[in-house]
């Protein structure tokens, strides 16, 4: 698996493209662990093979973790399925739920992304392929994916307790 620890978010505005699953879970990752404030993902379930490891809730566990009041929201459709396999960003979310808050979208989607710190974004358009487009320093991309995440948000009205979901 490759790493892209040598990339430093506000700073690299490399575009990179990845084609495999390794490759997005290495690179999304190491985006996630420099987050200082805020990582935001929007994810059809919770991707599994990307967020779902013990080195990636590690990551978000430091953001919300941080005296400086960390802050992850996600967006997903399917919650439940995420719930029924166990997800450890939703046993996250159930213990520090003002810090890791998420909405169920109003419909499905077939776009996957990750915004971290207002930089950051690992974007992938079609969320059913490990394929996807990155920068560690791209605010204006970032600007763009959450002016649409906030709107998405907006509409979720229905907040996912994840204390309440269904194991």
């Amino acid at each position: 698996m490759p790493s892209f620890d040598q990339y430093r978010l506000g700073e690299d505005r490399e575009l990179l493209r990845v084609s495999s699953r390794e490759d997005c879970a290495a690179l999304a990752l190491a985006m996630a662990r420099q987050a200082q404030q805020s990582l935001w993902l929007f994810t059809h379930d919770l991707d599994p093979d990307l967020y779902n490891t013990p080195v990636f809730a590690e990551a978000a566990r430091t953001i919300v973790g941080a005296s400086h009041g960390g802050q992850i929201r996600i967006l997903a459709w399917d919650v439940d399925r995420a719930a029924r396999r166990g997800h450890r960003l939703l046993d996250l979310a159930r213990r520090l739920g003002s810090r890791v808050q998420i909405r169920r979208t109003p419909r499905s989607f077939h776009h996957s992304f990750m915004i971290v710190d207002d930089l950051g974004v690992f974007d992938r358009r079609r969320a059913e392929r490990f394929e996807a487009t990155a920068s560690f320093n791209d605010p204006g991309w970032a600007a763009s994916l959450r002016r649409f995440f906030a709107e998405v948000w907006d509409q979720s009205g229905h907040t996912a307790n994840a204390a309440n979901l269904q194991l």
